[in-house]
């Protein structure tokens, strides 16, 4: 692959991984200002951290990547190239949750 292919591919997939914010962005805040309203809800129905449903969802897209690498003919619930977009918004909303922790958590090193 050359520089300017893999300059192509590299805007093709953030350009995914927008759409598919915008488009799945509404639903999981349940239209709330706050972009990590999923994580924060969820975890506080089920009495875990929000960066503990992070990891399970974003594990989840993990695991669908891994398993079509393993087998690339395998019949996808959603094309893998939605997979890999949505695998990068989670790095994103996981590094935002870290950034959203209280100050105080983070100097004294409890969370």
């Amino acid at each position: 692959m050359t520089q300017q292919e893999f300059k192509e591919t590299k805007k093709y997939l953030l350009d995914i991984c927008q759409e598919i914010m915008d488009a799945k962005q509404p639903e999981y805040t349940q239209k709330n200002l706050d972009v990590l309203h999923n994580f924060k809800s969820t975890a506080e129905s089920i009495g875990i951290e929000p960066m503990e449903v992070w990891a399970v969802f974003f594990n989840k897209h993990i695991q669908a990547i891994l398993t079509h690498s393993g087998d690339p003919n395998m019949t996808q619930a959603e094309p893998i190239e939605t997979r890999y977009a949505d695998a990068i918004n989670y790095l994103l909303l996981g590094f935002s949750l870290l950034q959203d922790r209280p100050k105080k958590d983070i100097i004294s090193g409890t969370e």
